[in-house]
């Protein structure tokens, strides 16, 4: 998927979002200092394991609620088409979103 994205595309998941957070351009070292709730962790250590956090890369990392990152993605691809931007937003959920 990050091979046709551009970094200037908006992603958004569940949590456990680990190799999305690799995958947005963080490193190994800011996403275990998250972990271990570290300030040089991804989202200064406040998040844990799912909650990282990237603006420069926009990646607006996971959710801990089954199903909160669906209007937050949607908020995201609203505000490309409102700004008239070419982006698109990836939103990622799982089967016990969907209902």
């Amino acid at each position: 998927m990050e091979a046709a994205l551009t970094w200037e595309d908006c992603l958004i998941t569940a949590y456990r979002d680990h190799c999305q957070a690799l995958g947005r351009g963080d490193t190994p070292y800011k996403v275990i200092a998250e972990m271990m709730q570290k300030a040089t962790g991804s989202s200064g250590g406040k998040g844990g394991s799912m909650h990282y956090y990237n603006s420069k890369n926009n990646f607006y990392g996971g959710n801990g609620i089954v199903g909160a990152q669906v209007p937050v993605g949607v908020g995201l691809a609203f505000a490309l088409k409102y700004k008239n931007m070419p982006n698109i937003a990836i939103n990622m959920f799982g089967d016990g979103a969907a209902n």
